[in-house]
This record gives structure tokens, C-alpha cells and sequence, in this order.
């Protein structure tokens, strides 16, 4: 019984290529194959900015430099003149006058505007006419012992409320700061001004009012008080010359805390309060 013959293997002739079939290279005869693209490059999320919490105070930050305050205003009565005058701050602009309110700031049914000098020379206008003339990008508010003998909390938060109002609309890409009250000394305060409602209950009281204005409208609480008060919680008397206002030392302290006690314009905007008209959208 014969075998089956066995598959000739063709030789092509000398000189000539083999062939692929089409089928084995993937593409047609005649044809180009269509390049793959490449993968595209994924896009980075953005980190989002954190939030400022309103309702804590500045925290503890890395000293700034001098020029820091280059862009900054200062508004308030005589302790914040005396930062002017004695801490060795330099570049900022002050609005502040003896014996000025919050509510000579804004004005009620009982108090008028009252028109202060800037940095202390030269003509006087309402602090509000002032904030037209220049942008800033820090505002410093610093009220409070000439109110306690005025009695009224409700009125004390609204004229803070409305001033940040006036100062924002004046002011959009500023931070605002409201510094806390600072206490007295009562034997060398009681002393000049014996009144009742002068003591540091009171003090401590409007604190915390002006810590729920800060949490309310969005702006930095700042605990000055913290840097310059002792053990009992009192102005001790090697920092007071009345038992109210500051000797050069203790406003160079005020200074020293407000360099390390900033916020962040991106967190300060990214924690504002969302408006009622854009929660209802």
C-alpha cells in the first residue's frame, strides 16, 4: 500500500521575495494603517483652597515683614493711635482719633459721623470718605472702651455689623480684621476715670459679641487681648501708663502679635458666608 505523497515545500526562484498573505500583516494591499493615538494627558484636579473657620480666631502664622502692612489701614480711637505713634509700625495708614466709637463710624439715631484726620494731620473727613479715596488690601478695626459707658449691645453689634457692610462695599478684596478689646488695669484706670461700667467683665462681655460678629459676617477675629494681658487676665501695670492705654513696650508687643496673626486672602474668600439669594438658586 503507497503512502501519500508528501507536501512539496516551494522555493521561490533565486532573485524574488515571498508574499505575505494580506490577511497575515493585518492591513489590504494599497492601504496605510491608521496610527493610534496616544493616550491623552489626564488634567490635574486643582487642590481646593481650605476655608477660613470664622469662628475661630487668627491662628498663630510665620512672622510677616514690615512691608506687610504697606497696603493696610488701621481704624480706631486712641490705643490705635497709639500704635501709630509708639509700636514702630511704619507704611500702614491710620484712621484713628481719641475718643472715636464704631458709631461714629456708620452714624445711628443717637450719634453722628464724625470726621477724623489721616494719620493724624492734616483735614479731617468721615472715615467712610476716607475708604473711597484709596484701596486697601488689610482693614484693622479696633472699638470698644469708649462704647462700654454707652450701654447698648444691641446698638455696639449693629454699628459693627454695618460698618464691615460699608467697609466691604468700599473695600471688596480687603481681609477685615477686628481686633479684640484688650482689658484694663482697674487701680491706675479707676484711678483717672472711677466710672462703674469701666471693669473687665465688661470687656470680656463685648469680646464675645464681637466674636459673633466675626463668625456672622465673615471677617478675622483677632485675640490681641492674649498677647498683653498676665496671669489674672488683667492689663498688668508695667504695660499701662493710665490703666488703659499702653507704654512703647506693650504696643510693640500689639505689633509683634499682629505680624504673626495674618490670614490668607484665598482661605479669608474661600470661607465667606454664601448669601441667601445664591443658597435659594
Amino acid at each position: 500500500q503507497s503512502s501519500a505523497p508528501a507536501a512539496e515545500t516551494q522555493t521561490p526562484p533565486a532573485g524574488t521575495r515571498a508574499v505575505t498573505p494580506p490577511e497575515a500583516s493585518g492591513t489590504v494591499a494599497g492601504e496605510t494603517a491608521t496610527p493610534v493615538p496616544p493616550e491623552p494627558t489626564p488634567t490635574p484636579t486643582p487642590t481646593p483652597v481650605p476655608a477660613f473657620d470664622f469662628t475661630q480666631p487668627a491662628p498663630e502664622t510665620a512672622p510677616v515683614e514690615d512691608g506687610w502692612v504697606s497696603d493696610a489701614v488701621f481704624i480706631g480711637d486712641s490705643r490705635t493711635d497709639g500704635l501709630r505713634l509708639y509700636s514702630g509700625i511704619r507704611g500702614a495708614d491710620f484712621l484713628a482719633y481719641k475718643s472715636l466709637m464704631i458709631f461714629h463710624v456708620v452714624g445711628n439715631e443717637k450719634v453722628d459721623q464724625r470726621a477724623v484726620p489721616l494719620n493724624g494731620v492734616g483735614d479731617k473727613k468721615l472715615v467712610l470718605d476716607w475708604l473711597d479715596e484709596k484701596q486697601y488690601a488689610k482693614v484693622y478695626l479696633m472699638f470698644g472702651v469708649n462704647e462700654l459707658g454707652y450701654g447698648d449691645d444691641g446698638a455696639f453689634t449693629d454699628a459693627f455689623s454695618r460698618t464691615v457692610d460699608e467697609i466691604r462695599a468700599r473695600q471688596p478684596e480687603a481681609v477685615i480684621y477686628i481686633q479684640s478689646l484688650v482689658p484694663i488695669e482697674p487701680e491706675k484706670a479707676h484711678a483717672t476715670n472711677p466710672a462703674s461700667w469701666l471693669n473687665n467683665d465688661n470687656v470680656a462681655r463685648y469680646n464675645e459679641l464681637l466674636r459673633q460678629v466675626c463668625a456672622d459676617k465673615g471677617v478675622v477675629y483677632v485675640d490681641v487681648a492674649s498677647a498683653l494681658v498676665d496671669d489674672t487676665g488683667n492689663l498688668p501695670p508695667e504695660g499701662t501708663t493710665d490703666g488703659i492705654h499702653f507704654t512703647r513696650s506693650w504696643y510693640e508687643k500689639w505689633y509683634a502679635y499682629l505680624k504673626t496673626h495674618t490670614v490668607d486672602p484665598a482661605e479669608y474668600a474661600a470661607g465667606q458666608p454664601v448669601a441667601e439669594t445664591e443658597e435659594m438658586s
